[in-house]
């Protein structure tokens, strides 16, 4: 009976080791699983944030892109290339940024909102849409070997004369008025 009882005993504890031991193998067994849960989490939480910080860098690179297209880049100034007096009002010739030629007179406006503020001798000022006066450049100023079409540089604009008189020696240009198909000058 004795050899039973140890029997017994020995059973006994063998069993609550070995529940112990079972016990411990599934608590680690869970441990590890809820530890591995954890790290694919952070994984997706990292590939969520990388995903969104690229998406703010693409959203960044297209709205400076935007800006760049609709921001007005400056034009250049318009460039005197003329000035003369027609009845007592100064008139000036401008060459705009495109080539355009234009006459003014002091309080015209100008296709990029320049608004004429005087005209002298060799002289246009203009006030910009923010109000800064600038005394425009004339052609001989801006004159390049590039652009033959522009006076050389060193020739100055002719003096400011108004029309109907004339300086010794020098040629008169007279304008035809231009006569339409049916014969009625315009």
């Amino acid at each position: 009976m004795r050899n039973n009882l140890k029997a017994l005993i020995l059973i006994c504890g063998a069993a609550i080791g070995g529940h112990a031991l079972a016990e411990s193998a599934s608590e680690s067994l869970t441990r590890i699983e809820a530890e591995t849960l954890i790290l694919k989490a952070r994984e997706k939480q990292l590939d969520i944030q990388a995903r969104i910080i690229a998406r703010q860098n693409e959203i960044a690179a297209r709205q400076t892109d935007v800006t760049r297209m609709t921001q007005v880049t400056p034009a250049s100034n318009p460039v005197i290339q003329s000035v003369e007096e027609i009845g007592g009002t100064p008139y000036a010739t401008l060459q705009l940024d495109n080539g355009t030629l234009v006459d003014v007179k002091v309080g015209d406006e100008l296709p990029n909102g320049m608004k004429i503020v005087s005209i002298g001798l060799n002289d246009v000022v203009v006030k910009t849409s923010k109000k800064r006066r600038i005394h425009l450049a004339t052609a001989a100023q801006t004159a390049t070997a590039f652009n033959p079409n522009l006076p050389r540089p060193g020739i100055g604009l002719p003096p400011l004369m108004p029309i109907g008189t004339q300086a010794a020696n020098l040629p008169v240009q007279t304008v035809q008025p231009a006569v339409t198909h049916t014969g009625v000058a315009k």
